[in-house]
């Protein structure tokens, strides 16, 4: 079976500095796959090489047989790739309901992005309640569960997530895992990047880990949770 994304001899680069080195890695369909490691790893910058919104160097971003490599972002999630990026994005200035509508912003069909935007609001209640509300008025919970939403207002079939968890309390971390793993049963394929390598590991079905722009280690995530390295490196002795 082939995979749903296959990314060969990916390079990135910052001037003269490597940050991503020539990784090969694929991600299955209907799978959740986390990419771990230190920061500065190169994460980060592989998502955003992926997404189109940096410009890899030399390789090849397969997702479901279509070279993505060259195109242009707004072509890459027209293709069904989105982004939830680090650190949420969202408009401040505008209202939750602006922001989801952001998200469908390359759609046509009136009908069905009013049903999509129903459905975001029933998968994240608090952002009903405050739909009509300025979105920088959230919290940085509801602002996450706000760029998840949006992101899934432009219909992808392979959701990256960047530190989703970042800055917020364990409760809304567990309830931001949860709503990934629901969206994952829904038939969603997710690649997540994560500092919290433990709930990573937890959601995943398999796992990459990256050090200095490198894989350097991957498997079936349950393996990774009992590897003396992972456990040494990311999760505590």
């Amino acid at each position: 079976m082939s995979s749903f994304l296959q990314v060969t001899g990916l390079r990135v680069h910052y001037g003269v500095i490597e940050a991503v080195k020539g990784i090969d890695f694929s991600l299955e369909r209907g799978k959740i796959t986390t990419l771990l490691g230190a920061n500065g790893a190169g994460k980060s910058t592989t998502l955003l090489a992926l997404s189109g919104l940096i410009r890899a160097t030399a390789g090849s971003v397969m997702l479901d047989g279509v070279e993505l490599r060259k195109l242009p972002s707004h072509r890459i999630v027209a293709n069904g790739l989105v982004q939830v990026p680090e650190g949420r994005e969202i408009l401040t200035s505008l209202t939750v309901r602006e922001n989801l509508l952001l998200g469908a912003y390359r759609r046509q069909r009136t009908g069905e992005i009013d049903s999509d935007l129903e459905n975001s609001l029933e998968l994240f209640p608090r952002l009903r309640e405050r739909v009509d509300g300025t979105a920088g008025n959230l919290s940085g919970g509801e602002q996450q569960m706000l760029a998840i939403a949006r992101a899934l207002m432009a219909k992808p079939r392979l959701l990256l997530l960047d530190e989703p968890s970042m800055g917020l309390a364990p409760l809304l971390v567990q309830e931001i895992f949860r709503t990934l793993r629901d969206l994952n049963q829904r038939g969603l394929t997710i690649f997540l990047v994560e500092q919290n390598a433990r709930q990573a590991l937890k959601i995943a079905d398999y796992a990459y880990v990256m050090e200095n722009g490198a894989i350097v280690l991957s498997g079936p995530s349950a393996e990774l949770l009992e590897n003396p390295k992972v456990v040494e490196a990311y999760l505590g002795a």
